[in-house]
């Protein structure tokens, strides 16, 4: 059994991908099964996996890393339960260190699995770091970000088809200059012939002998708590409209009100389902995101709300609040919050650590 650790920042597309992957693996008669992994309780990239009938279960409430034993639990579980193929750990957009604390345990105590890591790169959020636009300008942030890239076996650039040729190219040749001993690919997660590439790696690419990172996990844990968490649950009720059309205006609302406060999102992710269709809606670091059509007939939806954004926990709960007022009053509908959380995530405390 192969377990896919894949990491990378907020936003770099791994759900995206994950989805795709398991699409494609699916087609090829193999079994799949996805750990998602979170700050929060409520995780949209979970309902996502689960709307394609793919096998997920969750580690909530903080990374792999310092949530060890709940990752075994669901890694059992699925053995007993499906035996699947591969396994796909999807571990939190801010964090690092897995090398050490994921990798390096389970090759000492489950020399059975066979582990990867893939990490993942949003191209455009690179090229902008490259540039020196990128609007995460603290540099703890920045720490953990090129952390990840250091720990990679396969470094996947992504959303290439967002850059241009000439700055892709740009992208390239740092990436080349810097991380020359990491496979690295070019990535749209929308194109099976980019997935399958990305799936033909696993079977080539299994170190038993990695280098954990020298890290400093004072600047870790800075940078963790820099970006607040947010996690809602709405219900939606309109008289006249979907109340889809009502959900997608909160979240470009949100978003809005985001922009204009000139804070950096690390994501911010929509699951709306009116108990016919479901949708999920995204926005990046990067400020692109492709726009989906959301239609229905319902005039009731639930809304799943996770947002990580760097500020401070109460702004991102008054945005909320705020864009629900105003979402109310354009769509003359009704949102009620069923259960909201807003934190900074606590210092990172592995289980484990093998340095």
């Amino acid at each position: 059994m192969k377990l896919i650790l894949t990491g990378g920042f907020l936003g770099s597309g791994k759900t995206t991908a994950i989805q795709q992957a398991c699409a494609l693996l699916l087609k090829q008669n193999k079994k799949v099964a996805v750990i998602t992994n979170d700050q929060g309780e409520e995780l949209v990239d979970s309902k996502f996996i689960e709307s394609f009938s793919i096998p997920v279960k969750e580690v909530i409430n903080g990374c792999f890393c310092c949530n060890y034993n709940d990752l075994m639990q669901n890694i059992y579980y699925f053995s007993e339960q499906i035996n699947p193929d591969i396994i796909f750990a999807e571990s939190v957009g801010s964090c690092t260190d897995i090398v050490a604390t994921i990798a390096k345990p389970l090759a000492e105590m489950h020399p059975e699995l066979t582990v990867n890591i893939s990490v993942f790169v949003d191209a455009a959020l690179l090229y902008s770091l490259i540039k020196g636009t990128s609007s995460f300008i603290d540099g703890s942030v920045r720490y953990i970000f090129k952390k990840q890239m250091e720990e990679a076996d396969i470094l996947v650039l992504n959303k290439t088809d967002l850059l241009t040729d000439v700055e892709l190219a740009e992208v390239q040749e740092v990436i080349k200059q810097d991380y020359a001993s990491k496979k690295i690919l070019l990535q749209n997660s929308l194109n099976e012939k980019d997935i399958q590439q990305w799936k033909d790696c696993f079977s080539n690419e299994s170190k038993s002998q990695r280098k954990s990172l020298d890290i400093d996990y004072e600047i870790y844990g800075a940078g963790e708590a820099k970006l607040a968490w947010l996690d809602a649950v709405l219900s939606v009720q309109t008289e006249k409209i979907p109340a889809v059309k009502a959900a997608a205006l909160l979240a470009e609302i949100i978003y809005e009100k985001i922009n204009l406060q000139e804070l950096t999102i690390g994501h911010l992710k929509f699951f709306i389902d009116d108990g016919n269709e479901q949708y999920k809606i995204s926005y990046t670091t990067s400020h692109q995101h492709r726009q989906i059509i959301v239609n229905g007939i319902s005039f009731k939806a639930s809304v799943i709300v996770n947002a990580r954004v760097q500020t401070e926990p109460e702004i991102l709960q008054q945005i909320l609040f705020q864009s629900i007022e105003e979402t109310a009053l354009k769509a003359n509908c009704k949102i009620q919050v069923q259960s909201l959380s807003a934190f900074k995530p606590g210092f990172p405390k592995p289980t484990h650590r093998f340095a």
